[in-house]
């Protein structure tokens, strides 16, 4: 299914595309916002006009349809307990659950749209993201108007650029950075599930004995934090190399969310950005920028980015006013607990373990 998703999704993408270049759309809508509806008019060619508005409306219609399907899939899959896979490797590709930088995926988003999502293991995604990318670069002619641009020669950056193919790059560029910036925080939000379960399934036995002061005891307890990595699963493959035995050690990750929601669903909540509302301002006033840019001064390489930062910074304005729980929620660095009980003799093997795999803080019970 998630190969027919892809497959259909680079399908309709492609075809939308082709049309938009046959019909002149964008060339069509640069002379209607800057108020010359007759060359407008001229411009569009309605033999293939009439076909975008088709595949147009399909693609949006089928793109909430899908995750309303998806989302059923879901609560089916938390209900039953699905297992998630943290690793599959396949005759194309290794790929792995693992967790990322969020802002990684943006900052090379920006860069060239596509390579946040191959950073996002998003593979097919960012591929045919570059592709697109590519040709909107070659045919706009951008790169001639910013290097004249940066030259100080604005008026002729504007003369060499396609306004056929530049306005595509708000779109192309910020929901590549959207894209990248959620998956990445739904990623990392099934990494933190799947981790919790293999903890609790694998390191919590009912015969482990609590941290108790037992005076004459050659045992003792190291209580240490930990956040979800796979740092934490490579402490305790240490652990357990240097004779810590599993019945040692009591792993509890902590629950952040409410009980009463399933896993899905609060997976679904953390990955809602704060930040959505600026990418999709940021677009809208960069595409407006990129427009009225070929008549103001400075060009609309210039304009484009007054609009997109322009855009964003209202995004993030208006995002603290009415999302201010978002903005404020609490952030705990502590989100799992290790208890490892061990001989004295064998103390700091274990308290070198587990600084050596970044935990947050160690306390050791005597």
């Amino acid at each position: 299914m998630a190969l027919c998703k892809y497959f259909s999704g680079a399908l309709l993408m492609a075809w939308e595309f082709f049309i938009n270049v046959k019909a002149h759309v964008n060339e069509a809508i640069f002379y209607s916002m800057v108020g010359d509806f007759q060359l407008a008019a001229e411009v569009i060619d309605t033999r293939w006009f009439f076909l975008y508005m088709g595949i147009y409306i399909f693609t949006m219609w089928d793109s909430y349809s899908t995750a309303i399907d998806l989302n059923k899939f879901s609560r089916l899959a938390d209900r039953n307990d699905s297992p998630i896979k943290p690793f599959k490797i396949g005759a194309l590709e290794v790929n792995f659950l693992d967790y990322r930088k969020p802002w990684n995926g943006v900052f090379w988003s920006f860069i060239t749209p596509g390579l946040g999502a191959v950073y996002a293991n998003r593979l097919p995604t960012g591929f045919f993201v570059t592709i697109c990318f590519v040709l909107t670069v070659y045919h706009s002619n951008v790169l001639p108007a910013v290097l004249l641009t940066f030259e100080g020669a604005t008026e002729l950056a504007g003369s060499v650029i396609d306004p056929q193919w530049f306005l595509n790059f708000p779109s192309i560029i910020l929901t590549s950075v959207s894209s990248t910036y959620s998956d990445i925080l739904f990623t990392n939000s099934l990494f933190k599930i799947e981790q919790s379960r293999y903890l609790k399934r694998n390191f919590q036995p009912k015969e482990f004995r609590m941290p108790n002061k037992r005076k004459g005891s050659r045992v003792m307890h190291f209580i240490s934090s930990f956040q979800h990595s796979a740092f934490l699963e490579l402490a305790l493959s240490d652990l357990e190399q240097n004779g810590i035995s599993k019945e040692h050690i009591f792993v509890a990750p902590l629950d952040k969310n409410s009980p009463d929601l399933p896993d899905v669903k609060n997976t679904h909540i953390e990955a809602t950005s704060k930040y959505e509302l600026a990418f999709i301002l940021g677009c809208i006033f960069m595409l407006l920028g990129s427009i009225y840019g070929f008549i103001w001064t400075w060009g609309p390489i210039i304009w484009a980015l007054i609009g997109l930062v322009f855009g964003g910074v209202l995004g993030l304005v208006l995002s603290f006013i009415f999302m201010r729980r978002k903005w404020f929620r609490k952030k705990t660095q502590t989100e799992v607990v290790l208890i490892v009980e061990c001989e004295k003799e064998k103390s700091e093997i274990v308290e070198k373990v587990l600084w050596g795999h970044k935990a947050i803080g160690v306390m050791k019970t005597n």
